[in-house]
């Protein structure tokens, strides 16, 4: 998306190896991972209500930019990975690693922030996720007082401040759960004058009875059919995820218990912020003994986009 002529030849070896990935998988079902995902720090700046971050979180110092640089080299580029999701933690408080990842990816790095810090411009950034929990009041219920305000404050700031194309590098998440699925086209007509795309997953649950996830059945089907609704007349182009994707966040489709059956966790390459591997997916641990997201009741949208390809354990 949003790659030119220039860009797309300057990348024809990455596309190379993307091809033989996904040849690899489809006739011998070798498994390399596509992506790369990084938690770049420890340390965020809100406790949101439905964060999986801080159910394992433990005080442990950060890398420094040299051994995230080692990181990229050791792990991402040797098993190249196309495109890399940097997350933490708040990846906003170490802009060092986010430009060296610019820097090391250029159109191929993207940044989950909460928005609550000023939006840095990175010429050569794929974009920002900003993470959106519903209407401003729902948002800042989850997030905390005065969480939305500061966001759209510094999302207009960057869309004003950095040309006419600035508001191509800002992506909206929005993750749908018990409490803000009645505010999602409030979302959309909030955010979509300053952003590029919005992206839809569900909550995922990382015990029994979570308040927060919304159970399979009727109340959920009518959400994904609504957002199928949207994308197929108004927001054909501004919702980003695709038809098929969304036909499987209705059902089951992760795994059984904690244990990944058909979902491709192997797609993701997905480190902590001590570049250990996470496991069973980005959402995991290092950690053997850490909380594990309920995979039956998954709702991420970074893999069940593969599932839709076809793409599987």
């Amino acid at each position: 998306m949003g790659r030119g002529f220039k860009q797309i030849l300057q990348e024809s070896p990455l596309y190379f190896h993307l091809g033989l990935k996904f040849t690899g998988y489809k006739l011998f079902n070798k498994r390399s991972p596509f992506y790369g995902s990084a938690d770049i720090i420890n340390v965020c700046n809100l406790h949101c209500e439905h964060c999986y971050w801080w159910l394992n979180r433990k005080e442990e110092k950060d890398l420094t930019l040299q051994q995230w640089k080692n990181i990229i080299d050791e792990k991402f580029k040797k098993n190249h990975v196309f495109m890399v999701t940097l997350v933490g933690g708040e990846p906003l408080m170490r802009k060092d690693v986010i430009e060296m990842f610019v820097k090391e990816f250029p159109k191929r790095a993207c940044v989950v922030t909460n928005g609550i810090y000023p939006i840095p411009y990175l010429k050569d950034i794929y974009f920002y996720w900003i993470s959106i929990d519903g209407d401003k009041k729902t948002h800042n219920q989850i997030r905390g007082d005065n969480a939305w305000e500061s966001t759209r404050k510094n999302v207009i700031n960057y869309v004003k401040s950095n040309g006419k194309n600035a508001w191509k590098d800002i992506w909206i998440t929005m993750t749908i759960n018990s409490k803000n699925y009645k505010t999602i086209e409030t979302v959309i007509d909030d955010w979509k004058d300053y952003s590029n795309k919005i992206g839809f997953q569900f909550h995922t649950p990382f015990m029994k009875n979570d308040p927060l996830w919304m159970p399979f059945g009727k109340e959920r089907d009518k959400v994904v059919d609504r957002l199928l609704e949207l994308k197929s007349n108004d927001y054909k182009d501004y919702i980003v995820n695709p038809k098929h994707q969304l036909e499987i966040m209705k059902r089951s489709w992760g795994g059984k218990g904690t244990t990944p059956i058909d979902c491709p966790t192997w797609a993701i390459l997905s480190v902590d912020h001590k570049g250990r591997e996470k496991l069973p997916c980005c959402i995991g641990s290092a950690e053997k003994d850490s909380m594990k997201p309920i995979c039956e009741q998954c709702g991420l949208g970074c893999y069940s986009v593969l599932m839709g390809y076809g793409i599987k354990q």
